[in-house]
């Protein structure tokens, strides 16, 4: 068996330490303090010509739950035929009021990037039944669901997570995410099965304090990220070491 891994991204600088270390592949976004947002097409580009490894985008155009306005909506349609455009996998989703799938927009999305693979994301860790998603998703054709399993953290998820991937029935690929380190990858996919796992990986960096902060908002400071390639090496050291690579 072997794991893959897969860093999410908000840099070139992140996406080269990830291919550095020995990832096999980025989810780029940004703001990821919030979860993530769509990123520029111009950080993208950026990102798959700095590395070799396969880049996947986020497609979320707010940040909050994943019930989508008329706005919003159009949003993640025009994101996703752009990026679509280039056949890179999309990583995206959305609900219904009732917290169900709201099947007919990502029917959309598959129409509008047809050469691109799909995830669902981790709308279903918000979802009424993460099960009923599943299976809707195994319907529509969607290649991937990334997911904690409906809670906190995967190790949190991991009775949900082990449920998804033995309903997956290896027709839709379940990937873990959600707090995942190098002291808990190896209890997670010992005990869920999944394939694959997904997490970020960044260290808060101080700025000059001279500078002016260039936030007014509550909380506000000066401070940037860095990668944190010893992070990625030691979940891909773990998983090593347990047989899982």
């Amino acid at each position: 068996m072997r794991v893959a891994v897969e860093v999410c991204v908000t840099s070139v600088q992140e996406s080269i330490a990830a291919e550095r270390a020995g990832a096999d592949g980025v989810e780029v976004c940004s703001w990821l303090a919030t979860g993530g947002i769509t990123p520029s097409s111009g950080l993208v580009d950026a990102v798959r010509t700095a590395v070799r490894i396969p880049t996947r985008v986020l497609i979320r155009p707010t940040t909050g739950g994943f019930v989508y306005d008329p706005p919003a909506i159009h949003a993640l349609l025009v994101d996703a035929e752009i990026f679509g455009g280039g056949a890179i996998g999309l990583v995206t989703g959305a609900l219904l009021e009732d917290g169900g799938l709201n099947a007919d927009l990502m029917r959309s999305v598959k129409r509008l990037a047809p050469e691109s693979e799909i995830t669902f994301h981790r709308a279903i860790d918000h979802a009424a039944d993460p099960i009923a998603i599943l299976t809707g998703c195994l319907a529509l054709g969607i290649e991937r669901i990334l997911t904690s399993g409906g809670a906190a953290s995967a190790v949190e998820g991991i009775p949900m997570l082990r449920q998804l991937v033995q309903r997956s029935d290896g027709v839709c690929l379940v990937a873990a995410a959600g707090g995942i380190d190098p002291n808990n990858v190896v209890r997670i996919v010992e005990a869920t099965g999944v394939t694959e796992v997904h997490f970020a990986a960044q260290r808060k960096m101080p700025l000059d304090p001279s500078n002016v902060v260039l936030s007014s908002g509550s909380g506000a400071g000066s401070f940037g990220v860095a990668p944190d390639e010893a992070k990625i090496e030691g979940v891909l050291n773990a998983l090593l070491k347990a047989g899982l690579r």
